[in-house]
């Protein structure tokens, strides 16, 4: 692992090791975590194994959090290797990744489960060598306590922890505009802002989002007391350009904090897939104009064929909110013009439909050159996946199933996709 911390370092190394020996009660008890985190001798193996598996349940995103999110790969690829004890191409075919991808995949996990013990037990350079027991460092008053997490370990952790969620560009405006009222207020500052109705959605995570607008717009605010400011913005590709400027003359120096409010905003959007552009006025200009860039959702279209109108309701309210648009078919027949009008992503296909059998439309789709490189998943309440993989189905799920579930299937064929599509 790259890091400029020579005990970070050591650290991973030993958290690795660890992880890799998690059920060995000969090898686990020798780990030099045992020392760092200052665990009884006579009980070490059991208790690291006890944190390391707490660890790791930490990182498991709330249910709400869609299953596309990297929250869900990260927590995926440390439980499935190192809890389940996995191997690597095992996890790799779980997860929908190749064993290159997965490899990285660990390596960002890893240092997301090592952030996350460093900060939780106030681990620090020297403390393994010394066998302190770092549990009671806080309340020891002959201890210097640890610095906290640098700036670099709070946004990777807080970049790593929160899910992407769709939310629209006005929502973030108007609630940063709530946020920041006062101060707006207090520099007699006149906000101009005209959103389109027509933007698309953003997909990010709504905090550092959030927050890259609030350090923008207060700096924005502080460069022109008196004056105003304006907010517009425009659909890119795949992305929502917010653009803040300011109004008046550049005072010639801009008030303390302005820079590095920009800086953090900066970094922030970077956080969630966006990025800040500022151009600075010369003098007798206006002070800046700040171009901040987030992610839209990209919508992929997943077409159902199903005759049960409540399971076509069903899937409809499982794609709600996410990145993909839901179009439902309950005649069996409109299959084929359906799917080579719409083009779709992805094709769920129910098998007992009536008039038409699904396994014989399933080949149908697989025949046609319109239709046949489109992954087909067949959701059904019949025992036969095997029959359904051999007739060329790319993915099986068993009726009834879950919403995590059923988006985990669609993920993976976007992923297989996407990565065909790269080679």
């Amino acid at each position: 692992m790259e890091t400029a911390n020579p005990a970070m370092t050591s650290f991973v190394r030993d958290l690795r090791w660890a992880l890799q020996h998690l059920y060995d009660p000969g090898e686990l008890p020798e780990s030099p975590l045992v020392a760092l985190l200052g665990l009884d001798p006579h009980e070490a193996g059991s208790a690291l194994r006890e944190i390391l598996l707490g660890a790791i349940e930490a990182l498991k995103p709330a249910s709400s959090v869609p299953p596309e999110n990297k929250a869900w790969r990260i927590y995926g690829a440390l439980y499935h290797r190192y809890v389940d004890q996995f191997a690597q191409s095992e996890v790799a075919r779980t997860l929908g990744l190749s064993v290159r991808q997965l490899r990285r995949q660990e390596h960002l996990a890893m240092r997301v489960l090592a952030d996350q013990l460093w900060m939780r037990y106030d681990l620090k350079s020297g403390a393994s060598a010394r066998g302190v027991d770092l549990r009671a460092t806080r309340d020891d008053p002959g201890i210097q306590p640890t610095p906290g997490p640098s700036r670099e370990q709070e946004l990777r952790w807080l970049g790593s922890s929160l899910p992407s969620e769709p939310v629209t560009a006005a929502e973030l405006v108007e609630s940063v505009l709530r946020t920041i009222a006062p101060l707006v207020n207090a520099l007699a500052v006149k906000i101009q802002c005209s959103l389109p109705e027509s933007l698309p959605h953003l997909t990010v995570q709504q905090a550092p989002a959030r927050q890259a607008i609030v350090n923008t717009l207060t700096a924005a605010v502080r460069a022109a007391p008196g004056r105003g400011v304006s907010i517009t913005a425009e659909a890119g590709s795949r992305q929502v350009s917010l653009l803040i400027q300011t109004q008046g003359k550049h005072p010639g120096r801009l008030p303390e904090g302005c820079a590095e409010s920009l800086q953090m905003a900066g970094e922030l959007a970077r956080l969630t897939g966006g990025s800040l552009e500022v151009v600075w006025g010369k003098e007798g200009e206006p002070p800046f104009t700040a171009r901040l860039r987030l992610p839209a959702v990209e919508q992929a279209t997943v077409l159902i064929i199903d005759d049960n109108a409540d399971a076509l309701q069903l899937f409809q309210r499982y794609l709600a909110d996410t990145p993909y648009a839901c179009i439902g078919c309950s005649d069996p027949r409109q299959t084929l013009a359906l799917a080579q009008e719409l083009k779709p992503r992805v094709i769920v296909l129910d098998v007992m439909l009536p008039g038409v059998d699904g396994w014989e439309l399933l080949g149908r789709l697989r025949a046609d050159p319109d239709t046949g490189h489109i992954p087909v998943i067949v959701c059904t309440i019949l025992p036969e996946e095997q029959l359904a993989l051999a007739l060329g189905a790319a993915d099986f799920v068993r009726k009834p199933v879950s919403r995590p579930a059923f988006l985990a299937a669609v993920e993976r064929q976007l992923g297989r996709r996407a990565q065909r599509s790269s080679v």
